[in-house]
């Protein structure tokens, strides 16, 4: 064989493939490793959901006991006002029958008042069926002390004390006979008494304040006239010439007159001293009012004399507005504006003597 030969067996020889394995084995570690791989995933995913789980559990336990927490707290809360809302509740109701309680035994006090006014009231009018009468001539009795000590009111007290007399006569009860005879001197009294018209009077003098704005003034002050000689004729023959010269003296004086002055014209008053003239005029006036109110005599007489005064040397004497309010102040100083009211009335003290009596027998009685 030659060397070729000898050489192609040893290459189909180095060409042969080596003898093959079975798969079987390496599948099956194969699987292992991944079951093995598979079951390290899914212990990790286990552990993670075991984890997950246990975290929810622990968060939804832990939210769980904070908001049953809150909730304790809040029904805590609940219950203490709503304990305090029913206490409020029990001692307005305590309250209320305490209250209800109380008005209870005031109106059965009220009414036990009642019936025992009630039964006096009979009582007295089956006694004295007429003494509110006898009171309410001594409430009249007082009033006209009040109106006439306070008020000087003498017309409103004689009325009170008429009226006061006509209560007692309608009784027709001869015990008070002394009342009446009081009550008829008391009358008299006041009826002896000069009226006076305070409001009349205080409105004329108010009328005379709102002229003395009209008055006119005193221009000038002129010095008086000299005296002129006695023009009267005489029977003489002798003085033939004097008679004459008086006839035509005497005839000329119907035409013209002439008078001699001596001394300076002057002006009574600045037009400021005129203004505050007037209101001084004004003034007195006012003081006469209220001395009319007061009833004080002494100031009302010097307010009009001064204003009278003022009058009749600082305004025209000739003019009418002037006259009339000189004429009106001497009109007017001639009322009397003080009076010499009684004390007291004889006629309250035996009403009041009367009534007590009176009421000493009735508690006597019961």
């Amino acid at each position: 064989m030659t060397q070729e030969e000898k050489q192609a067996p040893d290459a189909a020889a180095a060409i042969t493939p080596p003898p093959v394995q079975s798969a079987e084995p390496a599948r099956a570690a194969d699987k292992t490793s991944q079951s093995r791989q598979s079951g390290r995933g899914g212990i990790v995913l286990g552990s993670i959901a075991i984890l997950l789980t246990l975290g929810a559990s622990g968060w939804m336990y832990l939210h769980g006991h904070q908001q049953a927490s809150l909730q304790r707290s809040e029904m805590t809360e609940m219950n203490t006002r709503l304990a305090e809302a029913l206490s409020q509740v029990n001692n307005l109701q305590k309250a209320q029958q305490q209250s209800q309680g109380e008005w209870s035994k005031g109106q059965q006090s009220l009414q036990d008042e009642m019936k025992n006014l009630q039964g006096r009231v009979l009582d007295l009018n089956e006694k004295r069926p007429n003494d509110w009468m006898l009171a309410e001539a001594e409430y009249l009795v007082r009033m006209a002390g009040r109106k006439l000590w306070l008020e000087h009111d003498l017309v409103s007290a004689i009325t009170l004390l008429s009226n006061a007399d006509e209560r007692v006569a309608a009784l027709n009860d001869p015990s008070l006979m002394e009342v009446r005879k009081a009550m008829a001197e008391d009358i008299a009294k006041l009826k002896t008494l000069p009226t006076l018209d305070r409001e009349g009077l205080t409105l004329k003098i108010a009328a005379l304040s709102d002229q003395v704005d009209q008055l006119p003034m005193n221009a000038v002050a002129m010095p008086e006239a000299e005296k002129q000689p006695d023009q009267t004729v005489s029977e003489t023959v002798d003085d033939w010439q004097s008679n004459l010269k008086k006839n035509w003296v005497h005839f000329t004086e119907n035409f013209i007159t002439i008078r001699r002055r001596d001394g300076a014209v002057e002006a009574l008053l600045s037009p400021q001293q005129e203004i505050y003239l007037r209101e001084n005029l004004k003034t007195k006036l006012l003081q006469a009012q209220l001395a009319v109110y007061r009833e004080q005599q002494e100031l009302y007489a010097d307010s009009l004399d001064k204003a009278k005064t003022w009058t009749q040397q600082y305004f025209d004497q000739d003019d009418s507005a002037t006259r009339y309010v000189l004429s009106e102040i001497d009109k007017l100083k001639g009322e009397q504006v003080k009076f010499d009211y009684p004390d007291r009335f004889q006629t309250q003290a035996l009403l009041e003597r009367v009534l007590n009596d009176r009421l000493q027998r009735l508690s006597a009685g019961h």
